[in-house]
């Protein structure tokens, strides 16, 4: 029911209506101002025989909310005639209205700092609710909206009328399951695969999947794919944006923009229904990302954005003045050069005399270089050469940045006594964060094959993009058949005779991981990673 702003009293209740800030299938929403002292507030009307009575549910949602950072207060409601209506914080802009303002200044998608600090607030808002036992429901662009100054930097969840309890209050338990279809409760663009297009029963990891489609449509020129013809007209149109959703893959969705995004986003849909999301750790995760990227203040939403970090050239030196030399002497220097008996070159793994040896870097970094990520309690090893390791504790850094470090430390070793020490960082890395094996680390499988197998050898890449035209990638493998190839491999790798063989069960070992739903490593999985590495120490 559409409602006409001249049919709605000029009063309501203490408040006067003034400006008409918007209007929708379900009532208005107006600038109102107080009788007594004058403070500005919003104030939301609905006709109280009104079909879908969201006013009603929010009234019962907001009492929950109340205090929380990010959290709109409700000031009062109550019933005028046939309006029901509440009065809440009055607040800026909503990130739909700023994000259209950013297409019109010519820009396909929003700057990374200003999508990083919405990710930080949002996820955080989030979890105030799931901890007041409240699910949204409705996540969309439209319903966050930035305060009035001076916390224009802060982030508002608003619009609470699809809001539901996930914990029944009688019994106190999680509300139950159910494989029966529902209706369709939501938006069109980020509303879960579960519940959008499933049918599922919504739980607090589709609140989050849906902040991970917003997070990345922002950073996609011209949005997610099925965002650009508009709200559908039609049921044909409706099932258009259903199958486009469904069908899309995280890795298509997140080209081109930072990987953290795509792990949030498959970390979401490998949620239990019942599960606790890890807040914490996500809200760290887009920190750390906006400081690789030399963004600083990012709790703070700031918009216009600030000017992108330039590096500082550092001031130059004078050049250094050059000794002179005179001829007879340079002879003598040059004389001594053609004596010189340069050192062989060193060994590198696999039988080599049939093949010449592969160029190598010159940047390639030193095992030593090696970040360690390890926690305190093996500060008793020792490299390789006999030198103990530096303490080992627990360093911050990007994830793709170390992984890169680790592969180059694969490609540099000489025996396999420095593969196991890079096997093992890499697997103890990828405990402490993400368990996800992005494009970085099958990069760092390629390379350990390459130098198991031979280092002389081309290798095709571990990871694909699962053309469409292989039969055998069309459809990821069930759990179970990835679980039993990894126990396999985690039994096999501890009797493995040669480097050969080893090499072939990393081969089996990253595809079977490729082909899983979530790329992710399992407990299997890193128990393979660690007789590996105890293998490679035992065959050196």
């Amino acid at each position: 029911m559409a409602h006409n702003s001249d049919t709605i009293p000029r009063r309501m209740g203490n408040y006067w209506l003034q400006d008409r800030l918007g209007s929708g299938y379900s009532g208005s929403i107006f600038k109102a101002r107080h009788v007594h002292d004058n403070t500005f507030v919003a104030l939301k009307v609905q006709d109280v025989d009104h079909e879908c009575p969201t006013n009603r549910y929010e009234q019962a949602i907001y009492p929950l909310l109340q205090g929380g950072e990010g959290m709109p207060r409700l000031w009062a409601s109550g019933i005028q005639g046939k309006w029901h209506y509440l009065v809440i914080s009055l607040l800026g802009r909503s990130l739909e209205g700023i994000y259209r303002e950013n297409l019109q200044w010519g820009h396909n998608r929003m700057d990374l700092r200003s999508v990083c600090s919405i990710a930080i607030q949002v996820i955080a808002r989030l979890q105030i609710m799931h901890n007041r036992e409240v699910l949204h429901r409705d996540i969309q662009l439209g319903n966050c909206a930035i305060g009035l100054t001076p916390e224009e930097d802060t982030i508002y969840m608003i619009d609470f009328g699809f809001s539901k309890r996930y914990i029944e209050s009688h019994t106190r338990r999680h509300i139950p399951d159910s494989k029966e279809k529902r209706d369709f409760l939501g938006n069109y663009w980020f509303t879960s695969v579960n519940v959008h297009c499933k049918g599922k029963v919504p739980s607090r990891r589709d609140d989050l999947e849906a902040a991970a489609l917003m997070f990345i449509h922002l950073l996609t020129p011209g949005g997610l794919s099925w965002t650009r013809n508009g709200v559908p007209k039609t049921d044909s149109a409706h099932d258009r944006i259903k199958r486009a959703k469904k069908n899309a893959r995280p890795e298509d969705l997140c080209k081109g923009i930072p990987s953290e995004f795509e792990e949030f986003l498959r970390y979401c849909r490998r949620l239990k229904f019942f599960e606790c999301p890890d807040y914490d750790h996500w809200k760290d995760e887009f920190q750390a990302l906006a400081q690789d990227n030399g963004f600083t203040d990012i709790e703070r939403f700031i918009w216009p954005p600030p000017p992108a970090p330039k590096v500082q050239p550092q001031a130059g030196r004078p050049a250094p003045t050059r000794p002179t030399i005179d001829a007879d002497e340079m002879e003598n220097v040059l004389k001594d050069l053609a004596k010189l008996q340069l050192n062989p070159p060193r060994p590198i793994l696999g039988d080599q005399t049939n093949v010449p040896a592969p160029a190598r870097r010159d940047d390639t970094k030193k095992a030593s270089e090696i970040i360690s990520v390890s926690d305190s309690s093996d500060d008793d090893r020792s490299r390789p050469n006999g030198q103990p390791l530096p303490p080992c504790t627990p360093v911050r850094t990007k994830k793709a940045s170390q992984l890169q470090k680790l592969r180059l430390s694969v490609l540099d070793s000489t025996d396999n006594a420095a593969l196991a020490v890079a096997v093992d960082e890499f697997a103890k890395f990828l405990q402490l964060g993400s368990k996800t094996l992005t494009k970085e680390g099958f990069a760092f499988l390629d390379a350990l094959y390459k130098q198991l197998a031979d280092p002389s050898i081309f290798v095709h890449p571990l990871r694909t993009l699962r053309s469409v035209n292989r039969e055998d990638d069309r459809a990821p493998q069930p759990a179970h058949v990835k679980l039993g190839v990894v126990a396999r491999l985690r039994r096999e790798v501890g009797i493995a005779s040669s480097n050969r063989v080893l090499a072939n069960l990393v081969a089996d070992f990253g595809a079977v991981t490729n082909k899983s739903s979530g790329r992710t490593i399992t407990k299997d999985g890193f128990a393979f990673l660690e007789g590996l590495a105890a293998r490679l120490q035992a065959l050196n």
